[in-house]
């Protein structure tokens, strides 16, 4: 279940929030910007609802320092105030927020919004995941070339190493057929590295292939 982090100092907003969410989210209230901030990097929720007007610190300033410390800068933040003007929402949005909601509202909007920054995030999420996935590709084939040519060089000693002993030297020759077992499961390895890209591909998003590790 997502978590939501709504921090609202008003107990009947509370109680509506709780009411409109709870069945569908985990929603974790606070009331004020020092318990948010210090709940916001404990639980690390999907989404912040936030309030503008709280004790002590305002919400502007609990989104500048959400937004300012990389715990929780991704975390999508929503200001859900009663302040309506255009100045307050640019303000809003200066300091870092990601979307502005404006009470009294349509429990349908609330929902509608906070599900949409949701998806957004998960779609960020998978983008950098692929990201990371196509360099792990590219870093597995780089590997696979780079280990070949020195294990050839290796296992063609061993085979002259090998001819060179003949039958004189029985143990030494076992020693040397262990060695060759052990760089064929190496050779293994690095071939499977080198065919991951072809062979190990499964589909992730928007027509996207990654590399899927238990295949490889």
């Amino acid at each position: 279940m997502k978590q939501i982090l709504a921090v609202e100092d008003s107990k009947v907003s509370q109680a509506q929030l709780l009411d409109i969410l709870g069945g569908e989210y985990q929603v974790t209230l606070e009331e004020n910007g020092a318990s948010a901030m210090a709940a916001a990097v404990e639980t690390n929720p999907d989404l912040i609802l936030l309030d503008i007007n709280l004790p002590g610190m305002d919400g502007y300033d609990i989104c500048r320092q959400l937004k300012g410390d990389t715990r929780t800068r991704e975390i999508p933040v929503i200001f859900l105030t009663s302040c309506d003007t255009g100045g307050e929402k640019v303000k809003g949005f200066e300091a870092g927020a990601d979307d502005y909601i404006v009470k009294p509202f349509y429990p349908e909007e609330l929902v509608a919004r906070i599900s949409l920054h949701l998806a957004s995030r998960r779609e960020k999420q998978m983008a950098v995941e692929l990201e990371r996935l196509k360099l792990l590709r590219e870093m597995a084939v780089a590997i696979s070339h780079e280990f070949n040519n020195p294990l050839t060089a290796i296992l063609w000693h061993l085979h002259l190493a090998s001819k060179q002993l003949g039958e004189g030297d029985e143990e030494a020759l076992a020693h040397l057929s262990d060695l060759k077992l052990e760089f064929d499961k190496i050779r293994r390895i690095v071939a499977r590295l080198a065919d991951a890209s072809r062979d190990a591909k499964t589909e992730y998003v928007m027509g996207e292939e990654m590399i899927d590790l238990n295949s490889i």
